[in-house]
């Protein structure tokens, strides 16, 4: 099993986000030179930035590992890391720069909602780096738990309580993006891949 409890062993790991950012922005800057709010562009169904941005992420939630496959690019949002509301921040623009911006899906996002940790507990859940996959694990059930090392860590567990990491639907969907996977490497086993396409059928419907 991956160590980042977002990808299964199909899945391509994410790299370089921080680059991958900044290109999307600059993509933007080169329509719109003055901009500085990147999430009004970003944000945008209509817009080429949003495909852009949910490609830097590998197409996935960076909270529970959704892939765009699964739900579809408008259930996909922009999600402000630290709300826009935040007290750190002298105007909600300010809040939209590319760096604060995390690929969300809708459950996530609108679970998050405008939770705000302090400064020295962000690292722990920011999914644009390494910490994250060090405070939540996926079990041999395939749902989405805290580590050991952080059960006791008031940030994290809130964190985790108020995303609903450790929901049904989370694991189901990560059973979905494996089952997608073998499937996808039985292609020479005709039998094998209808098989595997019905039961991967059955559960789509099932999380719909």
């Amino acid at each position: 099993m991956s160590d980042d409890y977002r990808n299964t062993k199909y899945c391509p790991e994410l790299t370089d986000i921080a680059a991958r950012k900044l290109r999307v922005k600059q993509s933007v800057l080169e329509e719109f030179p003055q901009a500085k709010d990147m999430y009004r562009y970003i944000s945008q169904n209509n817009l080429r930035y949003k495909p852009l941005f949910v490609e830097a992420y590998n197409g996935k939630c960076s909270y529970c590992g959704v892939p765009l496959s699964i739900i579809g690019l408008k259930q996909l949002e922009i999600d402000h890391f630290i709300p826009k509301n935040s007290s750190r921040f002298t105007n909600k623009s300010d809040a939209g720069h590319v760096e604060n911006l995390v690929l969300a899906c809708f459950d996530c996002n609108r679970s998050k909602s405008d939770l705000e940790l302090a400064d020295e507990d962000l690292h722990k859940v920011n999914p644009d780096g390494p910490d994250i996959c060090k405070s939540f694990y996926r079990d041999d059930d395939y749902y989405i738990r805290i580590s050991e090392d952080f059960t006791d860590d008031e940030a994290v567990k809130t964190f985790y309580r108020q995303l609903r990491l450790g929901s049904q639907t989370h694991r189901l969907d990560y059973l979905l993006v494996s089952m997608r996977g073998l499937r996808d490497k039985l292609k020479d086993n005709p039998a094998a891949y209808i098989q595997l396409n019905e039961a991967i059928e059955l559960m789509q419907q099932k999380r719909r």
